[in-house]
């Protein structure tokens, strides 16, 4: 976009530890924002950091009327700190993004001007990632799998960094569920979405604030929450056991009344024991997950607690 227009831009940033690169984060925004539209908000919502990234917050909305900040009183996610971001979005049109640096503010004008075609959703999708291959390769195992589960096409070059309507943001803000994956939301809501190929810029953190764990608890939570299929793949396989167990009763009362079992086996025995028992835990622990995230549902707790706000 060569001139500024009159559209209220919103920018949604979920921050976590990443003081080190906040002030180069708002100086760029503050020169690309500013050149796209009269009216713009940016909105920083600190998930709980310790490294003084919420001093940097404050500093910056005392000095920028267009900036403002909310703390959260603890780690919430970055999903639920998104959601905390949208909650306070008034912007016709409101950019998520993140805030390291790897989503680059001069790609905004590109997402926004590719939005006036037509499309409530522009996605930025990285082109040459300089993520480490061992992450690449996990995120494109995890996008698979979950697109088989929920059947919602996912693209590993996509993530949170894009361009959304304020129709869209409606819908979102209304999506009150604990369990909470955005793009599969986004997905979710529908609307005509497009993509835009963005340049990925490096980590000014030197490392992902996303340790092993919290990954692996996130696609775990993502997968249970939009999709049914682990819960359809344990009645299949009951139903496969069932069938097999009852065939295999019926040739051991052939061999029994045809006088063929003198003796009866101890090894197949124990193996069916082990192989029944296992998959009967497997089933109930798999249930358990679903019951769960039921219990968290239905507390409605708050997605989260502001602590501070400036």
């Amino acid at each position: 976009m060569n001139e500024k227009t009159d559209i209220f831009l919103s920018v949604v940033i979920p921050v976590y530890q990443s003081a080190s690169s906040l002030e180069e984060l708002i100086r760029r925004l503050g020169e690309v924002l500013k050149g796209i539209s009269r009216q713009v908000e940016l909105i920083l919502v600190d998930d709980g950091s310790s490294d003084g990234s919420w001093d940097l917050i404050q500093k910056a909305a005392v000095s920028n009327d267009w900036i403002r900040g909310f703390r959260l009183s603890r780690n919430f996610g970055q999903h639920h700190a998104i959601a905390a971001g949208l909650d306070a979005s008034g912007g016709e049109w409101t950019v998520v993004m993140d805030a390291d640096l790897q989503d680059l503010p001069e790609e905004i004008p590109h997402l926004l001007s590719k939005a006036q075609y037509g499309y409530e959703v522009v996605w930025g999708r990285r082109v040459g990632r300089t993520d480490s291959w061992h992450k690449k390769l996990l995120s494109a195992l995890f996008h698979r799998i979950f697109r088989y589960m929920s059947g919602f096409p996912q693209d590993p070059a996509v993530g949170n960094f894009g361009i959304y309507h304020k129709k869209v943001v409606q819908e979102l803000v209304q999506m009150r569920e604990s369990i909470r994956y955005f793009p599969a939301m986004v997905q979710w809501i529908g609307f005509r979405q497009g993509t835009f190929d963005v340049e990925h810029g490096q980590s000014s953190a030197g490392k992902s604030n996303y340790v092993f764990q919290s990954k692996v608890r996130l696609a775990v939570n993502a997968l249970l929450a939009f999709s049914d299929k682990p819960l359809r793949f344990t009645v299949k396989l009951g139903f496969v056991i069932a069938s097999i167990g009852f065939i295999f009763a019926l040739l051991t009362l052939v061999r029994y009344f045809s006088g063929s079992i003198v003796v009866p086996g101890y090894a197949s025995l124990i193996v069916s024991i082990w192989i029944l028992s296992g998959i009967i835990l497997m089933t109930v622990g798999m249930v358990g997950l679903y019951v769960g995230k039921i219990f968290e549902g239905v507390k409605k707790r708050p997605l989260y607690v502001v602590a501070q706000q400036t």
